[in-house]
């Protein structure tokens, strides 16, 4: 899902008014290996600003169906102009649908559909979401510590810190954000949020640097990245969210139907790597990676990896396979 930018480059100081312009990860390779033709129904499971949906409907054409799903009800709107925008989308069938991916055989059945013929899964956070403070996804500007991938429901990242026992977030932090320093932070976590509660992405950021020791903060990411993502994968249930989606998604799919997965950080990665080789026919036997041109384009595609797999029929599925 991640993308860069806005229009003309606007950074901090670009009129609110500019509309983003969406630059999908691994786009070509995306579209490449999903192996697309006309009519085909396919699950864009994390359509975001709709930058790779637009490169399917127009590969799928006027008789196929793009079934798009977001968790964040925002950046759906996004998604939608990009697609009425474009010339493909506008004469293509496309269903778009507030739900997480996991829920994916819902929005088919809206479509009269009990099946797809493609998934693609672009997992991470768009930089609509990173580069808008009032989300609490980045400590770059601040913010509230919300982090919610979808806004509208559950427990934002302050919620959750106030409660959390020292012992889980010493875990969490460790566990999802691979941070060394883990209980070094959670102590001074909890220390500071008994003088007050923590609610900016500010104060977060600030408590983290105070609690690590000189030598971890000459490290070339900041020395608060693990732990802000650490913190947004628990409270977005992203691994859990992840697992589900996965099975959900093969069994929406028919034998020699393809699964494709864009995974940003190494314990997504990790799970896709191993359900495909328990469910596929593995594409990329190693992970597709981004080149040097778009790196430079797009520095947040550096840790884009790509996996597909095509869909193995199961003894109840017999061993016809679709062509």
């Amino acid at each position: 899902m991640n993308d860069s930018g806005t229009a003309d480059g606007g950074g901090a100081g670009a009129p609110r008014s500019r509309q983003p312009v969406h630059v999908p990860v691994l786009l070509h390779e995306t579209i490449a290996i999903l192996e697309l033709w006309e009519g085909l129904v396919v699950v864009d499971g994390t359509v975001g600003a709709g930058g790779h949906a637009r490169a399917i409907v127009s590969a799928i054409g006027a008789t196929g169906l793009l079934v798009g799903l977001d968790r964040d009800s925002e950046i759906l709107v996004a998604a939608r102009a990009a697609l009425e925008g474009s010339a493909a989308g506008a004469a293509a069938g496309f269903s778009l649908h507030h739900l997480s991916y996991s829920r994916m055989r819902e929005a088919l059945q809206v479509n009269g559909q009990t099946c797809c013929d493609r998934v693609l899964l672009d997992l991470g956070v768009s930089s609509m979401q990173l580069d808008r403070p009032e989300r609490g996804f980045s400590f770059m500007a601040d913010g509230p510590l919300d982090m919610r991938m979808d806004s509208t429901g559950g427990a934002s990242a302050a919620d959750w810190l106030a409660e959390v026992d020292e012992r889980e977030l010493a875990d969490v932090l460790y566990r999802y954000g691979e941070e060394r320093h883990s209980r070094r932070i959670a102590r001074r976590i909890v220390e500071a949020r008994r003088r007050a509660p923590i609610v900016r992405t500010g104060q977060l950021a600030d408590v983290v640097l105070a609690a690590l020791p000189p030598a971890a903060k000459g490290r070339r990411i900041h020395p608060a990245t693990r732990t802000f993502q650490a913190i947004r994968v628990a409270v977005n249930d992203e691994l859990g969210e992840l697992e589900r989606g996965l099975e959900v998604a093969v069994d929406c799919l028919r034998p020699g139907d393809r699964l494709a997965v864009i995974s940003f950080h190494s314990l997504e990665d990790r799970i896709v790597k191993h359900f495909l080789r328990a469910h596929c026919d593995v594409v990329t036997k190693k992970p597709v990676a981004a080149n040097i041109g778009e790196v430079r384009a797009n520095p947040r595609a550096r840790s884009a990896k790509l996996r597909c797999g095509v869909v193995r029929p199961t003894a109840a599925d017999g061993p016809e396979v679709r062509p």
